[in-house]
């Protein structure tokens, strides 16, 4: 599936919840810009992967109520619905995060 972009919570937790592989979650805000440059880490991923990962990129402004709207933006490995792991706005600590998946 290729990478999706949501703005409802209710699909976000959908995406985490339901999925049978390990989900990316990339938490953004309009107010942060256009689109997080990050962006296209997660299209190259998916093409590499997407098999095996799911990648979402959150662009409302909403946050899993696990962390804060000041930690964004953020990038999280769920699995089996469990958040794994984080990396902060860094393209190598979102490329580790990504092979952890």
């Amino acid at each position: 599936m290729p990478v999706q972009v949501l703005q409802d919570p209710g699909e976000v937790f959908e995406a985490i919840m339901n999925s049978p592989k390990p989900v990316v979650v990339h938490y953004w805000a309009p107010w942060m810009g256009e689109e997080s440059s990050l962006t296209p880490i997660f299209w190259e991923a998916d093409e590499d992967r997407g098999g095996n990962v799911e990648f979402v990129i959150v662009d409302s402004g909403f946050i899993h109520p696990q962390h804060s709207p000041d930690e964004m933006p953020l990038t999280v490995l769920y699995k089996d619905g469990e958040e794994v792991d984080t990396a902060s706005f860094d393209p190598i600590e979102t490329q580790e995060l990504i092979e952890k998946a």
